[in-house]
């Protein structure tokens, strides 16, 4: 298994393997579709419609890991192809967009025509004249980037240029809300709830950076003061203010955390419960409610 989404409100579940995918409905639990014309590394549904954008693996000849399909399962046809100059690390889609992350740039492009609409560079070289490492300008190698699903909105998240700093972006309207200094050290997961209201974030090293609570102004960088923690820290933010509404300690004992993702509940109830899965063999769900409760580890 090389890549697995659930759709926008987790009634789909699609599987990218090394030879091919398969679209699962979860209630009742039953194969919708499957294709086994070759290695899926990139896998992204909407909604329970017939459209499904695919990437290659990139383990045979043909299969491209720079090349998106858009395509319609009810015919089994490509809509369209999109080449880009370097891999594919993640696409994610709503009604309106969808998001393309590289290692350097993210394309967002208009769903209903697959026009480019913006580029946003997430990495830029530093400059032999500056004084900052090349470090703190780091590719996304991970290709984090959400983008919330609710109809009329499309808050978008993705790594700023320096390590720890998240992009607060509007995909609608094609600006900058702001950036948020949330984490001390380059970010290892980043998710968005389903409306867009919350924000959750991990890093390699564990600590998080508690915001001001002061609104910014749009395209400001939100001012933070250090403050380590043991363990492995995941932080929640409000969007787009950036305010600091949990930090959610995994265990005394720093570990990686590969994913995050938040509930798909309804307003008032966005994002309800995050969830992290970490290489210590665990996943933990927490409420994201004012006494901000464990709910389980499993």
């Amino acid at each position: 298994m090389l890549a697995y989404t659930f759709n926008q409100d987790a009634t789909c579940l699609a599987i990218g393997t090394d030879r091919g995918y398969q679209i699962f409905t979860c209630e009742p639990w039953a194969s919708a579709h499957s294709c086994s014309e070759g290695g899926v590394g990139v896998v992204e549904l909407l909604h329970s419609s017939s459209l499904v954008a695919l990437v290659g693996a990139g383990t045979r000849p043909g299969e491209s890991t720079r090349r998106l399909v858009m395509l319609n399962t009810r015919t089994n046809t490509s809509i369209c192809e999109l080449n880009f100059s370097s891999s594919v690390l993640r696409v994610r889609m709503n009604a309106s967009r969808l998001l393309v992350v590289l290692e350097t740039r993210t394309h967002i492009f208009e769903l209903s025509s697959m026009k480019l609409l913006h580029t946003l560079e997430t990495a830029r070289p530093a400059s032999p004249l500056c004084n900052r490492s090349i470090e703190e300008y780091a590719p996304n190698r991970l290709g984090l980037a959400d983008m919330c699903v609710a109809v009329g909105r499309c808050h978008a998240v993705l790594p700023a240029a320096a390590p720890g700093q998240i992009l607060f972006f509007d995909a609608l309207q094609l600006h900058a809300l702001s950036t948020l200094h949330a984490r001390k050290s380059a970010l290892a997961a980043l998710a968005i709830s389903p409306c867009g209201s919350r924000v959750a974030s991990a890093s390699e090293k564990g600590a998080a950076r508690p915001a001001q609570h002061a609104p910014p102004r749009a395209g400001t960088v939100i001012p933070t003061r250090v403050e380590d923690q043991l363990g492995t820290t995941v932080s929640v933010h409000s969007f787009p203010q950036g305010e600091l509404l949990h930090a959610f300690r995994r265990g005394a004992i720093p570990a990686s955390i590969y994913h995050l993702a938040f509930s798909s509940c309804l307003p008032p109830h966005d994002g309800a419960a995050s969830g992290a899965g970490a290489a210590a063999a665990t996943a933990q769900v927490w409420r994201c409610s004012r006494a901000a409760m464990p709910i389980s580890g499993l």
